[in-house]
């Protein structure tokens, strides 16, 4: 008698076996790799942020080494990062000149804040939201940061300027080939027009004004030439970020305290 009760529950037995098989173990299989999904896209953006914040401890060492032997030199203000999904993104045809991201004064973002990703500086902020931002990018026309030169050895001296971006132009005639509109290099205008620095020389924030921290990557000078007063140096930049390729930024929220 229990032979056959155990025969006649084997295929109801045999039929929740396959299923927890089959469909249960494949349900939580897709849920564990989502997991683990959000795990790994978590870490890559830990690893981005441990990046920056190596990045800004060498500017630190390197400042300290500069203050033995200037008085009046100003460290750098404390900063934090803040991690900020990029949304959409916004501009000239073809090409963008703005992102909006993630993060906006709920989350203490706030005008002026600059934007980073661990190659280097994407542009700042300039319109913020309860949950959204506004970043204005290096190629924006408008766009004017402080910037200097970073050369090799004490014999040059500090070379600074001021980057503008440098807008787009059209590869065609055929306004439908939006695809084929380019970035213009950045421009870093206002050198010393009687020193010629090489090409693939470092450009970097120059910490004036407050706005950036002094040290970041902007890009690399092309080539330098007079402007056309002859008063100055003028100077192409290729950018080091790839913005085509942005999906998350670091916003720089100063701290409590700190100008």
């Amino acid at each position: 008698m229990c032979g056959f009760a155990r025969e006649a529950l084997y295929p109801f037995e045999n039929l929740n076996v396959w299923f927890r098989r089959a469909v249960v173990s494949r349900v939580r299989g897709v849920f564990r790799r989502s997991g683990l999904a959000a795990e790994c896209a978590a870490l890559r953006r830990d690893l981005q942020r441990l990046e920056l914040e190596a990045s800004e401890l060498g500017n630190v060492e390197a400042e300290n080494e500069r203050l033995r032997k200037l008085l009046d030199f100003q460290p750098a203000a404390r900063v934090r990062w803040q991690a900020a999904p990029v949304h959409s993104r916004g501009g000239t045809v073809g090409v963008w000149h703005s992102v909006r991201v993630g993060k906006g004064s709920d989350h203490g973002v706030r005008v002026g804040d600059p934007a980073v990703v661990p190659e280097g500086v994407v542009g700042r902020v300039i319109a913020v939201s309860a949950h959204t931002a506004d970043v204005m990018l290096l190629t924006d026309p408008n766009c004017r940061i402080p910037a200097e030169l970073e050369l090799e050895g004490e014999d040059f001296g500090t070379v600074r300027g001021i980057l503008y971006g440098g807008g787009t132009r059209a590869g065609t005639d055929d306004p439908s080939l939006t695809l084929l509109y380019v970035v213009e290099p950045l421009r870093l205008r206002y050198l010393d027009r009687d020193f010629a620095p090489p090409p693939r020389t470092r450009v970097v924030t120059s910490g004036l004004g407050r706005a950036f921290p002094k040290g970041l990557t902007i890009g690399w000078m092309l080539d330098s030439r007079g402007d056309g007063n002859g008063l100055s140096r003028e100077a192409e930049v290729v950018p080091a970020v790839d913005f085509a390729g942005l999906d998350t930024v670091f916003l720089l929220e100063r701290r409590e305290g700190t100008p």
